[in-house]
């Protein structure tokens, strides 16, 4: 369980060996709790404005995630999954992943 949590996601696997938007009708996994924060006003300050992508950090407790996969959250806005870094041996944080996501800005 993720202290602070905002947002309850689902997560969608992409079909490998299949065009980029492959992804099943059903979540391979869904109620899982996550931290979403904007990454965009930082990006933007240094690299200007990028067109039509916002981007995110979601932290999450260990799950089967992968580059590629699509996330949906509870307010049925769709990230892509474009890293995923566990932090597994710091004293400061217990075992978590931090996530980068991509999504179309509204």
């Amino acid at each position: 369980m993720i202290f602070g949590s905002n947002a309850t996601i689902s997560v969608y696997r992409l079909a490998l060996g299949t065009s980029i938007d492959n992804y099943p009708a059903n979540a391979t996994l869904s109620g899982v709790e996550a931290y979403i924060e904007s990454k965009s006003s930082d990006l933007v300050q240094v690299l200007g404005d990028q067109g039509n992508i916002e981007v995110f950090d979601m932290i999450i407790d260990p799950i089967d995630i992968k580059t590629g996969d699509k996330v949906i959250d509870n307010n049925n806005r769709e990230y892509r999954v474009m890293g995923v870094e566990r932090h597994d041996k710091n004293n400061d944080v217990d075992d978590v992943y931090q996530v980068v996501l991509h999504s179309k800005k509204e």
